[in-house]
């Protein structure tokens, strides 16, 4: 038994796969071949089974320019306090140059 909210986001996947095909204008036949699967098989990615391979889902990004949006599945997580701490503990430099007065120019 699959939990309802991995449930729904397989479904949501699927709605955004089906919208991003239609937007090319291709069929799900095309698709699928393009992916190297059944009609059928296709189809049921679309209705966001969970039988899918997640190997098929990175093609399917791939084809459609968004395989870079996988980047940050499962990455580990930013820990904002540790980077803060990381960076209050150094002391840091003033950066630039400050003007001196010479006494040598014509406004000094």
């Amino acid at each position: 038994m699959i939990n309802k909210s991995v449930e729904s986001l397989l479904l949501q996947l699927g709605e955004r796969l089906k919208e991003a095909r239609l937007a090319r204008n291709e069929s799900q036949e095309l698709f699928a071949q393009r992916l190297g699967l059944t009609r059928q098989s296709y189809s049921k990615m679309e209705k966001g089974s969970p039988q899918t391979l997640i190997g098929n889902w990175l093609e399917a990004s791939s084809i459609l320019g968004r395989l870079d949006d996988w980047q940050d599945v499962l990455a580990e997580k930013e820990d904002l306090f540790a980077k803060f701490e990381k960076k209050s503990g150094k002391r840091q430099r003033a950066g630039g140059r400050r003007k001196r007065k010479t006494g040598r120019g014509k406004n000094d």
